[in-house]
């Protein structure tokens, strides 16, 4: 009888212990010392890099900011179309660049005729629509 009571008392203990870990677990989130922003916050770094895929696209959009006049490559668009939505909102909502000016360039994409969503994509042959500046990728 002493023996099954002992193998009773080790299955109770190592319930609890996995009832512990589970709790630990399902609440570090809640209590992480890391705040919202930088849970939900992407990378820069994978923005920038999904935007310098095209040649120049970079320079084109700061170039759009300072102007005051957006002019895009096709490349260029379909890089910022072709952003995850946690980067075009990370990108549209800080420094420099406001909300405005990311529907700015989602306009003048649009008249480009890019205007897939992010995981939709196709491949278009170097072709320049008249009186655009030419493939950037």
């Amino acid at each position: 009888m002493g023996y099954f009571k002992q193998q009773q008392q080790q299955q109770q203990q190592t319930l609890l212990l996995i009832l512990a870990l589970a709790f630990a677990i399902a609440i570090t989130p809640a209590l992480s010392v890391v705040g919202w922003d930088e849970r939900h916050m992407p990378d820069p770094r994978v923005c920038w890099a999904q935007i310098n895929k095209a040649n120049g696209c970079e320079h084109e959009i700061y170039a759009s900011l300072v102007k005051k006049k957006i002019k895009l490559s096709y490349g260029c668009c379909e890089a910022v179309q072709g952003m995850s939505s946690k980067c075009k909102n990370w990108m549209f909502n800080h420094g420099r660049f406001s909300p405005e000016f990311g529907d700015q360039i989602k306009g003048y994409c649009a008249t480009l005729g890019v205007t897939l969503p992010p995981s939709y994509r196709i491949y278009y042959p170097d072709k320049t629509p008249p009186g655009h500046i030419g493939y950037g990728g």
